[in-house]
């Protein structure tokens, strides 16, 4: 898989950088939001348990995804603005 930022924003009052990644994914299905959030971390230096992937798009017949990410300052700030829903399906919480 390769990684390619198309978008980056500095999000000062919610403590978090707002990203838009093409991800292309070759000849292989979408890849999971546990395997994104590795590759970025990797990618980025960032610690994998402050990024929340938002949402994954894939066009029909391509091999690439546009995903968006938020890459949160603390912990504390993340828990408190991200929906839980969003939060259980990057396996960050367990309730």
């Amino acid at each position: 898989m390769s990684v390619e930022i198309v978008r980056k924003f500095e999000n000062k009052y919610l403590n978090r950088v707002e990203y838009l990644f093409k991800i292309t994914h070759e000849a292989k299905s979408t890849p999971s939001r546990k395997d994104i959030r590795k590759l970025i971390s990797d990618t980025l230096k960032a610690p994998s348990d402050l990024i929340v992937i938002r949402s994954i798009r894939t066009t029909f017949g391509k091999n690439e995804s546009l995903v968006e990410v938020f890459i949160y300052n603390d912990n504390i700030k993340m828990l408190e603005i991200e929906p839980k829903h969003i939060l259980k399906r990057n396996e960050l919480i367990n309730a």
